[in-house]
């Protein structure tokens, strides 16, 4: 009787350190994932940081609309040209279920074949009790372009 109690307690104790990795991998404030860079194709990530989930990541690369592409953009010394520039975006399906603001810093490092940097984008969003698509945005040489073969994005997130 004595060694079956014991043993509960002890299985007790175990589930219990269990549930609190558990617990506290989900609450991770830190995610890294390499993906490839493929435009218009969703790509799975199943990252939590904090209490914010970030399901999937679609690369995209929108046309003119942007504001470097504008009179405004070009008065404040934005002024490249369409010819020579793109817009990369990536499109990140973000949920933060909790009414606390929770500020995530997307990380993206466009890299080639062979694993060297080209160039990296970085963007905090804020988000509050809600779901939405947080588009990162940075413009970048077309002739770059065809290099670019994967991303590396690091996710980061804070109570703020």
């Amino acid at each position: 009787m004595r060694k079956s109690l014991i043993l509960a307690a002890a299985l007790m104790a175990v589930a219990s350190i269990s549930g609190i990795q558990a617990q506290s991998q989900e609450r991770s404030l830190r995610f890294e994932k390499t993906v490839d860079y493929r435009l218009g194709k969703l790509i799975e990530l199943n990252a939590t940081v904090g209490p914010v989930r970030i399901s999937k990541v679609e690369f995209s690369q929108p046309e003119g609309g942007s504001v470097k592409d504008s009179i405004v953009g070009r008065i404040r010394g934005g002024g490249g040209s369409s010819e020579t520039e793109a817009t990369i975006r990536a499109g990140f399906d973000s949920e933060n279920p909790e009414e606390d603001e929770w500020v995530v810093t997307y990380t993206l490092d466009l890299l080639d074949s062979k694993g060297k940097l080209i160039d990296r984008i970085v963007k905090s969003e804020g988000l509050e009790g809600e779901a939405e698509v947080v588009n990162v945005d940075h413009p970048i040489l077309k002739y770059v372009l065809p290099f670019v073969d994967k991303v590396k994005i690091r996710l980061e997130a804070r109570y703020d």
